[in-house]
């Protein structure tokens, strides 16, 4: 563990003291690999909120503000930097936005260390990391929706894979007839209740070593408890087969009031800079004044290394009472 940690842990404490850290929070954990990280989140400063680390690996901060922008809509962008210890920096920006029927997503990031350097669990995130060392990357993604049920997608991305997916998503309520109750009315329409939302997806997905046609389905229960399954098949390029799989499923209050526990598995071959095979398991849950989190991680890198990660965290809110998030 870097010397420089023991003083470098005072400082959140110290900036979360500040007269506008009642919306904040202290942000504690450890990780295997070996990483030590304390932090506060959500402060609210300079018309947003702030976010700042330091661990054994490295410093962390970023600043997040939202707009609203009637009759248009709202827009929300983040802006994150992150130092490693052992040298190099992180660059991330993020944008959203929506305007009717439009909703937009922009994302830039430039970097001179890896992921991994500041995060040891970062290769095994359900959406795909970027694992080289030094880079530049875009994505932009953009949604249309020609009505309540029917919305077109597309998702770009520049850096070491550049592709483009286009798709076409398609979301009904499901409902059942409710048998009659004594008393009811029998010349009356029977009353229905909603038992969940499906969404089903379609598209195609072309770029740099990759070719395929994908397609998915997500099923939301009226609690909140959403099941999701993407596949992705095409021919193999570049050595590479063109087949891919991705689940997950999210629950909330499965370990009580206010948790959430979530689960994946991603299987993409196809990916250059990503790790192919990912899988994970996280889970919050409130605890005493705070939340407790716990995240299990891994999976296979594209040189076939096998590898896992655990981290554990406490978020304890200032100001009082259980954010339950």
């Amino acid at each position: 563990m870097s010397p420089r940690l023991p003083p470098a842990l005072l400082a959140p404490l110290v900036l979360a003291c500040a007269p506008a850290a009642h919306a904040a929070s202290l942000d504690f954990s450890v990780a295997y690999p070996l990483s030590a990280r304390a932090g506060v989140s959500d402060l609210r400063l300079l018309g947003g909120t702030v976010g700042a680390g330091l661990s054994n690996r490295g410093a962390d901060l970023s600043y997040a503000r939202g707009l609203a922008l009637p009759p248009l809509g709202a827009a929300s962008a983040e802006l994150r930097a992150a130092l490693a210890w052992s040298g190099g920096v992180r660059l991330e920006a993020t944008a959203t936005g929506t305007a009717g029927p439009v909703a937009l997503n922009l994302g830039l990031a430039g970097w001179t260390a890896a992921a991994t350097t500041l995060d040891p669990l970062a290769a095994w995130t359900l959406a795909p990391t970027d694992l080289r060392d030094r880079g530049l990357s875009a994505d932009l993604g953009a949604r249309y929706r020609l009505n309540r049920a029917l919305v077109v997608t597309a998702d770009g991305q520049l850096g070491a894979q550049p592709q483009l997916a286009l798709g076409v998503e398609n979301r009904r309520d499901l409902t059942r007839t409710l048998p009659p109750a004594e008393g009811d009315d029998p010349s009356a329409p029977p009353e229905t209740e909603t038992t969940g939302t499906l969404t089903l997806r379609g598209g195609v997905r072309a770029g740099t070593e990759v070719l395929g046609l994908t397609a998915g389905v997500a099923y939301a229960t009226p609690a909140g408890t959403v099941l999701a399954l993407d596949a992705q098949a095409g021919p193999a390029r570049g050595g590479r087969a063109g087949l891919g799989l991705v689940a997950s499923v999210t629950a909330p209050d499965l370990l009580g009031e206010g948790s959430r526990v979530q689960a994946y598995a991603a299987y993409e071959p196809w990916r250059i800079s990503a790790a192919p095979l990912r899988v994970g398991a996280q889970a919050s849950l409130p605890l005493g004044p705070g939340t407790a989190t716990l995240d299990l991680r891994g999976g296979q890198d594209a040189g076939g290394a096998a590898g896992f990660g655990v981290r554990v965290g406490y978020q304890w809110p200032l100001g009082g009472g259980s954010e339950g998030e």
